[in-house]
């Protein structure tokens, strides 16, 4: 039986750091527009939504002809995912629902199906993740999460630090994590009840949360190193990319 799958971008105005950068115009198209054009290249969606709190944000998803889902506030894109699974039967019916970040537009689509299709493997397993292998000079910034895992591609732990620890760590690879999540749907509802935990909040990181309740993070391994657009200056590195 096919698996009923949800993709949703949850996108706000207000971003702390660049705001307004999701309707910012990168060549003749929106952050939020690139963002959604690519995301539809993924052939696993039974339909993609934008889910944001901003009527800002809606017009731009009209303009573009994406569905939307409207929301009240939210602290994160994981809490506005699961307000709307609580609020619209469509989600409700289905199995899995995908977390795409809106400031990564491009995204491969083969990396957001090989996170889906190891979900889809691992029945014991809640959710799931991408990473990619960086160097030394990429992974030292405490801007990017790192990951470790077991032998069967189960997240170990998530770290702004350097994971794992090496006297050579100039000589090692290591696994830059991808936020983009595979959640089955069933669990979000068990998500919603989890409080914040003790590393979760050290680390900033809300993925730690699920590990330090027990649960079972899948991670695939992709070759794909998505550009994200966090402050202004990001959206240089995108344009070379994007307006070729």
């Amino acid at each position: 039986m096919k698996s009923k799958i949800i993709g949703i971008i949850p996108a706000r105005f207000n971003s702390k750091r660049f705001l307004g950068k999701m309707l910012y115009k990168i060549g003749s198209k929106t952050l939020l527009a690139h963002t959604f054009e690519n995301a539809k290249k993924c052939k696993l969606f039974d339909s993609l939504y934008i889910a944001t709190e901003d009527e800002i944000i809606k017009k731009e998803a009209i303009n573009i002809k994406a569905p939307f889902l409207m929301t009240k506030t939210c602290s994160s894109g994981t809490e506005r995912i699961i307000q709307t699974l609580k609020e619209n039967a469509d989600l409700q019916t289905s199995d899995i629902i995908v977390n795409i970040q809106g400031d990564h537009p491009k995204i491969a689509k083969n990396t957001i199906e090989e996170t889906i299709n190891i979900l889809k493997k691992d029945k014991k397993a809640n959710c799931s993740t991408a990473v990619t292998k960086i160097d030394y000079a990429l992974a030292k910034s405490e801007n990017i999460v790192k990951c470790i895992m077991d032998k069967d591609q189960n997240a170990l732990y998530f770290s702004r630090s350097l994971i794992p620890f090496s006297k050579k760590p100039k000589e090692i690879s290591y696994f830059y994590h991808i936020g983009l999540y595979a959640y089955r749907t069933k669990f979000l509802y068990e998500l919603s009840k989890l409080e914040d935990t003790y590393l979760q909040k050290l680390e900033d990181l809300e993925q730690l949360k699920i590990l330090e309740n027990g649960y079972r993070i899948k991670v695939a391994k992709v070759h794909d190193l998505p550009i994200g657009v966090d402050v202004k200056d990001d959206v240089k590195k995108v344009e070379k990319t994007l307006c070729q």
